[in-house]
C-alpha cells in the first residue's frame, strides 16, 4: 500500500506496469489498492485523493498515517502521533526472560485501565518529563534500570518530532484542549476499518468489511 501510494503521488504510473527487478505478487498489489481505497487515499479510478496526498507525506504505513490525520480531526493529534510513532518501531519496553516479572512491575506503572494505547501515551509523558529533568547519561541509566531500550526510546522520540514537523507543514497542529480517550480510539480505528466488525446476535460472529466474517 505504501509503495502504491508513493508511486501514485509521484505520478510514476501504475504499479503493475513499473519495471521492478522483482515484481510484487499480484495479490499483494490488489490488497494494496483495496487498502488505499478503504482509507480514502485513492478514488474508484485509482487516482490520489486530497487525503491520499496528505498520507503520502508521512514516512509511515498508510494505516498509521490515516490515524494521524484522524487524530487532528478529533483534536487528539499529540496522542495519536505518540501512538503512531511507537507502532512504527520495535517496542521500547524490554522484557528479559530472566527478569520478566521485575520488568513487568516497572512497565505496569503506566497501565491505563481499558486502553493499551493510552498506556503508551502515559509512558511517553513520563519519559519526556524525565528527559527534561536528567542529563543525557542519567536518562540513559534510567532507561536501563527501568527496562526500557534507550536506542528505541530515542528512535521513538526522533520519529515523533519528524511526524509533528510534517503535520505542521500540512497545517495540522496539536490543540491545547484536553483530549478525550474515546476520540483517541476513534482516530486509531480510522486506519483499521477492515478490523472492525458488527456482531451478529444469532450466530455470535462478527460481520466485517467486504462481507468477511470472524
Amino acid at each position: 500500500g505504501a509503495v502504491i501510494l508513493r508511486m501514485a503521488d509521484l505520478k510514476l504510473g501504475a504499479v503493475e506496469d513499473f519495471p521492478f527487478i522483482e515484481p510484487p505478487d499480484g495479490r499483494l498489489i490488489r490488497d494494496g489498492y483495496r487498502l488505499l481505497e478503504e482509507l480514502g487515499a485513492l478514488d474508484k479510478q485509482r487516482r490520489v485523493t486530497t487525503l491520499g496526498r496528505q498520507l503520502a507525506r508521512f514516512p509511515l504505513d498508510p494505516t498509521l498515517a490515516r490515524m494521524v490525520v484522524a487524530g487532528a480531526e478529533k483534536k487528539v493529534l499529540r496522542e495519536v502521533l505518540v501512538i503512531a510513532a511507537e507502532l512504527s518501531i520495535q517496542d521500547p519496553r524490554d522484557r528479559p526472560q530472566e527478569r520478566r516479572e521485575q520488568a513487568n512491575e516497572f512497565h505496569n506503572r503506566f497501565k491505563v485501565e481499558g486502553s493499551d494505547l493510552l498506556s503508551l501515551v502515559a509512558l511517553w509523558d513520563y519519559l519526556r518529563t524525565k528527559q527534561r529533568e536528567l542529563s543525557g547519561n542519567q536518562f540513559r541509566r534510567l532507561c536501563r534500570t527501568e527496562f526500557l531500550n534507550y536506542l528505541r526510546v530515542r528512535e521513538w522520540m526522533d520519529l515523533f518530532s519528524q511526524l509533528r514537523r510534517i503535520a505542521g507543514q500540512l497545517g495540522i497542529r496539536p490543540t491545547t484542549q484536553e483530549s478525550h480517550p474515546d476520540h483517541v480510539h476513534q482516530a486509531v480505528l480510522a486506519g483499521l476499518l477492515s478490523h472492525i466488525g458488527m456482531r451478529d446476535r444469532e450466530t455470535r460472529d462478527f460481520l466485517g468489511a467486504r462481507q468477511s466474517r470472524f
